[in-house]
Order: structure tokens, then C-alpha cells, then sequence
């Protein structure tokens, strides 16, 4: 019976540490890796994953035990998946049990994005200037990409928290900055440059962690969810390119 309960409560920690790096939006072979590792650490040695960025599978060879979690929502935080990893690193060198492991988890679920809306968004606003100035602007130009960031960002997050739509959310933002971009340029009397302060307003909203990801997934042959988070990127960057393109057609009308 204390067997039954501690192998179900190494399958609860193996398949928690798994969900929680998906939704944290780690590559896919972390997620294996990790679960495969807290497995063999508990004796499970003839075991199959496989992570999806909509659902994780796991099975143990030989039986008829199988697991299936769904992945229905996931965000970008980058110190959850090192949390995670130093939580199974801690379990499979014997510094930590299996119950201590699973408490460490459930309270590691709970915990919170590390970075308020306003703080993400102060964020955006500082760097929209530099990467305008990068491109190639002036000075005018950097605080137009700071002014319009201060309204466009806020869009976005509210459109991503309440509609979850990443298409939705990077079109509107996109044509806010659209908008506020060639407003700046018209009423602003300033020399200053539309496309310049759009090319620097866009690059907070670029999908730069899930390209990268994608394409290590493709690299470490998960062939199918590299593509899947490849298309994922490329399609809000087409809702950026599109947003930014209604906004320069409807302001020439």
C-alpha cells in the first residue's frame, strides 16, 4: 500500500513539473528531459514522454498506466522554469522527497507573474526609444515611440488578459501604435518619422522567446511543436504587420 501511494505521488510530481514548465513556456525537450530525470530518480525506469504545448503525455511501459494533462492557457516566465528545474535537479539528487517536491511545486503553481501590467509596461515604454534610435531615428522620434508605446502596450495587455486571443491582442496594439505614430508625424511639428517610430514601438510586442524556442524545438527534432510555436510566432507577427498596414490605409483616406 506506502508503494501504491509513493508511486502515485512520483507520477503527481513528475506530471506537475511537467505542466508547470509548459505553461512557463519552456522548450519541449526541457519538459522531457526533467520528467524522465524525476522518474528515474524514483525507479520508473521504462517510461515515455511526450510534451505538446497543449497537452503532456506519460506511461510507464509494460502497464497499463498512462497520463494525459491539458495545457489550456501558458505565459512567458522564464524564473518559474528555473524553479522548476532546481526543484527536480534538488529531488533527483536526494536532497529533497517526493512530498517536500510536491509542496515546493503546488506553492511554485500559485505564485504569481513576477512583473505587474505597470511594470511590463514601463518596461515596453524604455525600450521602444532605443531600438527607434537603433533603427535609425532622432531624438524626436525615440519619444514618439515612447509616447505611443505608453497607450499601445496597456492594449494589448488588457486585450490578452480578458479576450486570449494572441492575434486579437498584437493586431490592436499594432494599430494603436499605428495610429499615435503617424499622428505624432502630422501634429507633433517635430522632424520626425512615422515608419521610425513604428519600427521601434513594435519590438516589445515581437515574439522573440517563442521564435527562439521554436526553433531549438525543431533543432532537438520535436518537429511537430516547433512548427506549431513557429507558426504561432509568425502569424502575430503578420497581426503587427497588419495592424500597423490599417492603420497607415485609413489614415491616407
Amino acid at each position: 500500500m506506502k508503494e501504491s501511494k509513493d508511486f502515485n505521488l512520483a507520477v503527481d510530481v513528475i506530471m506537475l513539473a511537467g505542466t508547470l514548465l509548459i505553461k512557463s513556456g519552456s522548450e519541449i525537450y526541457r519538459v522531457e528531459d526533467t520528467m524522465i530525470r524525476i522518474a528515474h530518480s524514483q525507479g520508473i525506469l521504462d517510461c515515455n514522454v511526450l510534451g505538446m504545448p497543449a497537452a503532456i503525455f506519460f506511461s510507464i511501459d509494460a502497464s497499463n498506466i498512462s497520463r494525459m494533462k491539458r495545457i489550456t492557457s501558458s505565459s512567458y516566465n522564464i524564473e518559474k522554469v528555473c524553479e522548476v528545474n532546481q526543484i527536480s535537479r534538488s529531488l533527483v539528487a536526494g536532497q529533497m522527497s517526493l512530498a517536500e517536491a510536491k509542496r515546493a511545486l503546488k506553492a511554485l503553481e500559485k505564485k504569481p507573474l513576477p512583473y505587474s501590467p505597470f511594470e511590463q509596461t514601463l518596461a515596453a515604454v524604455i525600450s521602444a526609444p532605443f531600438f527607434s534610435i537603433m533603427f535609425g531615428g532622432n531624438a524626436f522620434d525615440a519619444v514618439g515611440a515612447g509616447l505611443v508605446t505608453i497607450v499601445s502596450f496597456p492594449i494589448f495587455l488588457f486585450m490578452d488578459k480578458y479576450i486570449r486571443i494572441n492575434f486579437v491582442s498584437a493586431f490592436m496594439a499594432a494599430l494603436a501604435f499605428g495610429f499615435l505614430a503617424q499622428a505624432w508625424q502630422l501634429f507633433s511639428g517635430f522632424p520626425t518619422s512615422a515608419d521610425l517610430i513604428m519600427a521601434g514601438a513594435v519590438m516589445p510586442f515581437v515574439p522573440g522567446i517563442a521564435l527562439t524556442n521554436a526553433v531549438r524545438d525543431i533543432m532537438t527534432n520535436h518537429i511537430n511543436t516547433g512548427m506549431s510555436r513557429l507558426f504561432e510566432s509568425l502569424l502575430i507577427t503578420l497581426a503587427l504587420g497588419a495592424g500597423t498596414s490599417v492603420a497607415l490605409i485609413l489614415m491616407t483616406l
